[in-house]
């Protein structure tokens, strides 16, 4: 019989543990009313704070020579002190961010143009509202010149995002950072 208690009470501590293991981020009604707003003015930007590559060997070569940011590690590369932006202003969509990565099809060396830069009108541009996470999530296509970016987007109620590039050209990457409105200069 105390074998069997033993038994129950490990079980027990075990349910206990597994639910409280899984909170549930649960977005305020504001944090909700917040994203809406910037949202639905169709004019907001999301600045990137850390870049994501693959960890490939050209990425760990990079950091084993000391070529990356201190306090970065080659999954995760603060980028937060550049202009790296993407924006939604109306109809069109632009973008600024650094990468990190290998470059697959090769191109023209264009010293001026080593990131992933694109300022145009997007194809199949979809921003559709999120279920699971209360927010947006943002697909379009757009041609950058030589070669072409899948963009998907999440954007939460806590007005973080997370954003994911895919090229013609060159390696995955993802990029972490802040939603906010954007003020056309």
């Amino acid at each position: 019989m105390k074998t069997f208690k033993k038994y129950l009470f490990a079980i027990l501590i075990c349910v206990i543990a597994s639910c409280a293991s899984n909170p549930k981020n649960i977005a305020t009604d504001a944090e909700i009313e917040a994203l809406n707003k910037v949202v639905s003015n169709n004019s907001f930007e999301i600045l990137a704070s850390f870049a994501r590559p693959l960890a490939t060997g050209s990425v760990n070569s990079l950091a084993n020579a000391g070529l990356i940011p201190p306090g970065s590690t080659p999954s995760r590369i603060d980028v937060s002190g550049s202009a790296s932006y993407l924006r939604v202003i109306g109809d069109r969509v632009e973008a600024n961010l650094p990468y990190f990565g290998e470059r697959q099809i090769s191109a023209a060396y264009n010293s001026n143009n080593t990131g992933i830069k694109f300022d145009g009108i997007p194809k199949d541009f979809e921003l559709v509202p999120n279920t699971k996470t209360k927010g947006y999530t943002i697909r379009f296509t757009i041609d950058g010149g030589t070669e072409t970016y899948q963009v998907i987007a999440q954007l939460t109620p806590s007005l973080l995002s997370s954003l994911n590039i895919n090229s013609s050209h060159r390696t995955a990457i993802a990029y972490e950072g802040r939603i906010r409105e954007y003020a056309s200069e």
